[in-house]
């Protein structure tokens, strides 16, 4: 463990932050398999279930997103994350006690429907209250301890949810799904007062006398979406970096988009695995995640990141133009280890960038819109590369993809070249 990664967390309400958001990951990813393996029984053989199936976590995230962010640069961000996974927990109960009682799976859907929704507010809350628990000089180490546990607890979630959902069956799994929550929300709550929770930069909005009531802020954030996605243009306009980091971030979607849709329908349907081999696919995956997060930690300089974000990108593109004539499980598993690697390295230098990049006084609001637009472009792109892989084939998906990316890389290369020779030049 290097110096750094123990540094951050000496920081008790970092831990606590992280801690909590481990045992959120793990429920959450308990909860994806269970959806695999529901999709698996109704409609076997078909790429474009997945894409479909995808709709119960994207759509209710880009509904709330414009929600969240106005909602998490107001509140108090250690409440929102604590009540949020409370009410996460007891909706997991609930709707367990429906489908028995109803015998039938649509509780459950309903269930994810908005399970998935108030996620949004705890993948907005992280990031945006990180900042105010650790200094701006180990916002780097502090992503990369964040998302090591976070991708230990993806791996618990993915191995074990694959099997235990195949060998103890779904009432168990949404139990001990709930029981994550029900932890990950009091160890939320347990992150004591000590930062300034609504600190103000000298640019910041004054508070009015009177706060606006809770209804007022969720009917006005509805009206001030486009404002906000505008405010992100006008962002981009003066910022390149942040105008960078929001296109990879569409750019990674795409990926997991392929992930989601073409890899996973190769491990369970091509190559027979079932949902057991999805979890060990997902954990060889995770592994490589976590290897990933914890290299970043022993970096001791300023490293190049737009950089890190084009080199990741064309090694993806690269796997997916090699991989249709290589199925098989050990290059399956090759790709999810270094899949893996890389695609931490993705998530902890965009983090730091918008971070280090972003005034505190809207940062909630760039992070809520930046789940938006990760959703929008997954949901997309998602059911493209299934009716794609519908009309032609898996192989052909991959193809493709891997040229697209490996031209993206590309492009990316010569826009981070001049926008950093700019930026010596002043």
């Amino acid at each position: 463990m290097s110096r750094g990664f123990a540094s951050v967390l000496r920081i008790r309400n970092f831990s606590l932050l992280v801690a909590s958001g481990s045992l959120s990951q793990l429920g959450d990813r308990l909860t994806h398999m269970l959806l695999i393996t529901v999709i698996a029984v109704a409609q076997p053989g078909k790429l474009m279930a997945y894409s479909a199936a995808s709709l119960v976590f994207v759509i209710p995230t880009m509904l709330l997103a414009p929600i969240a962010g106005v909602l998490v640069d107001r509140w108090d961000k250690r409440k929102m994350l604590g009540f949020t996974h409370l009410i996460q927990s007891g909706l997991l109960v609930a709707a367990a006690f429906l489908i028995i009682a109803l015998k039938s799976f649509t509780p459950f859907w309903v269930a994810l429907f908005i399970f998935f929704g108030l996620d949004v507010f705890n993948n907005t809350s992280v990031p945006a209250l990180m900042p105010e628990l650790v200094a701006r000089r180990k916002l780097l180490v502090a992503n990369s301890v964040n998302l090591t546990f976070s991708r230990v607890a993806t791996v618990l979630g993915m191995v074990i949810g694959g099997f235990l959902i195949k060998w103890a069956g779904w009432k168990y799994g949404m139990f001990i799904n709930a029981s994550t929550h029900l932890t990950a929300g009091l160890l939320a709550l347990a992150i004591s007062g000590v930062f300034v929770a609504h600190r103000l930069s000298p640019l910041a909005p004054r508070p009015s006398p009177v706060a606006p009531s809770a209804f007022r802020l969720v009917t006005h954030s509805f009206r001030q979406l486009f404002a906000d996605l505008a405010e992100v243009v006008r962002v981009i306009g003066r910022n390149r970096l942040v105008g960078f980091v929001m296109a990879s971030l569409v750019v990674t979607m795409f990926v997991s988009s392929l992930s989601y849709t073409v890899l996973i329908y190769i491990v369970q349907q091509v190559l027979k695995l079932g949902t057991g081999g999805v979890g060990i696919f997902a954990g060889v995956l995770a592994v490589g995640m976590i290897v990933g997060a914890a290299s970043m930690s022993f970096i001791r300089k300023r490293i190049n990141q737009p950089l890190v974000v084009v080199l990741v990108i064309l090694l993806y593109g690269l796997l997916f133009l090699a991989s249709p004539w290589l199925i098989t499980v050990w290059f399956i598993c090759v790709i999810a280890l270094v899949a893996g690697v890389a695609f931490s390295w993705l998530g902890v230098v965009q983090n730091t960038m918008l971070q280090e990049e972003v005034p505190e006084e809207i940062r909630g609001r760039i992070f809520s819109i930046r789940e938006f637009v990760t959703n929008v472009a997954f949901l997309l792109t998602t059911l493209f590369i299934g009716a794609l892989g519908d009309l032609t084939s898996y192989r052909i998906v991959l193809v493709t993809s891997g040229a697209v990316l490996c031209v993206l890389a590309l492009l990316g290369w010569g826009f981070v070249r001049a926008m950093q020779r700019s930026t010596t030049k002043l």
